[in-house]
């Protein structure tokens, strides 16, 4: 796929995800990178009409199946995701039985599984069953909404990055309680300020201590947890209801409807206003 229109696809995904487009464009381009040799290591990932991140096979055996979804979901278990990534490069493509001789079906019935068996994988981690859901039917959604046969199938690698990310940060701070704390009182007091000195004091520690230890055992600035949490639900009240966008600000915690349009465009690329017209045009 050339450039230009890797770009426009990958554009078009990241309305179902908090990855940046260049986010999805590197990893795209990583796992169909050549070996040191120059030769090619995995032409199944190349985003074509003709190869497909998924081989259709009408031949594999649900137990190869199982094997190869074993091997790549310990990455999305553990958080790893240079890992999967990785792993992706040199082994993919993901094999599935075919389901249809339409791409499109096709397309949607592979990655109906994959978010499954990908869901799976990151609740094992630590990822709570609501937060796979919700990331999962993001993508399956844009994918059971779309016409474009290749936008579903590459839509299937930005799915399994963004679930292994979650669980590097959302899901290894279970195994934490004062990240947890912090994550769970961040989602319960959205659209107050939450600065720091108030979200220490709730989780019995001082600032310092939180900043610290909720960026070692995350590996992401709680500010930058609550940024992305905050522009994640105003993704979602855009998407699921008509409130203006200055009460939205108001309810995901926003000093004010251009802050919130300002950290919107720069997480999505979008305005709120924009992102809601491109959705809108869908129906």
């Amino acid at each position: 796929m050339e450039d230009f229109e890797l770009e426009e696809v990958a554009r078009e995904a990241e309305m179902s995800t908090l990855l940046t487009t260049q986010e999805i464009i590197d990893a795209i381009s990583y796992v169909n990178q050549g070996d040191d040799d120059g030769s090619t290591v995995s032409q199944g990932v190349a985003y074509s009409k003709h190869m497909y991140f998924v081989a259709v096979n009408t031949h594999v055996t649900s137990r190869e199946i199982a094997e190869q979804y074993e091997a790549f979901s310990s990455f999305i278990s553990m958080g790893d995701a240079e890992g999967l990534l990785g792993f992706i490069r040199t082994n993919m493509p993901l094999m599935e039985l075919h389901t249809s001789e339409d791409p499109l079906l096709q397309g949607r019935a592979s990655i109906a599984f994959l978010a499954n068996y990908c869901s799976n994988a990151a609740h094992s981690g630590g990822l709570p069953v609501a937060r796979c859901f919700s990331i999962t039917q993001d993508y399956m959604r844009l994918a059971n909404d779309s016409i474009n046969e290749e936008l579903v199938h590459f839509l299937m690698l930005p799915m399994m990055l963004e679930l292994t990310k979650a669980v590097g940060t959302e899901g290894r701070a279970y195994a934490h309680p004062l990240s947890h704390h912090a994550i769970t009182y961040a989602r319960s007091h959205l659209s107050e300020a939450l600065d720091g000195d108030s979200v220490a004091e709730a989780c019995g520690v001082s600032r310092k201590t939180l900043c610290t230890r909720f960026k070692k055992e995350t590996g992401e600035t709680f500010a930058s947890y609550v940024r992305r949490l905050r522009v994640e639900r105003a993704r979602r009240l855009l998407d699921t209801t008509d409130h203006e966008v200055a009460h939205i600000a108001y309810e995901t915690g926003f000093s004010s409807q251009s802050h919130l349009q300002t950290v919107f465009k720069q997480m999505t690329g979008y305005t709120p206003r924009e992102w809601r017209m491109r959705e809108e045009s869908r129906i």
